[in-house]
C-alpha cells in the first residue's frame, strides 16, 4: 500500500462513518474537538493531522482507531462496546500486575 492509498482509506472511512452517524462535519468537529475546517482538510487529503487526531475522530465516531485504517469494504465483526470494556479490563489487571513486581522487585 502506498501513502497515496492509506490517505484515501484513512479519508473515506471517516467520512463514510461520519455519514452513517447521521452527522455532518460540523457536528464531528465539535465531537472531536476539531475545528470545521480541520475536519474538512483531513477528509479532503490535504491534511493527515498527529495520532491525537485520530484517537479523537475514533472516540467521536465510536469506532477503534485502527477502524479508520482498515482497508475499505474491510468490517469488524465485534462489538465496539464489549471490546472498549475487555481492554478497560485488561487495562485495570496490567496495572495491578505491574503494581504487584513493582512491590516484589523493590523486595529485593
Amino acid at each position: 500500500m502506498t501513502l497515496e492509498e492509506l490517505n484515501l482509506v484513512y479519508t473515506s472511512n471517516i467520512k463514510e462513518k461520519r455519514k452513517e452517524r447521521g452527522l455532518k462535519q460540523r457536528e464531528l468537529a465539535e465531537k472531536a474537538g476539531l475545528s470545521e475546517k480541520f475536519l474538512s482538510d483531513i477528509e479532503s487529503g490535504r491534511r493527515w493531522g498527529k495520532y491525537d487526531t485520530l484517537l479523537a475522530l475514533s472516540n467521536a465516531l465510536e469506532v477503534e482507531p485502527f477502524e479508520l485504517l482498515l482497508p475499505l469494504g474491510k468490517s469488524v465483526n465485534y462489538n465496539s462496546l464489549q471490546t472498549r470494556s475487555l481492554m478497560k479490563q485488561v487495562r485495570a489487571n496490567v496495572s495491578d500486575l505491574l503494581d504487584t513486581l513493582e512491590r516484589f522487585l523493590g523486595e529485593k
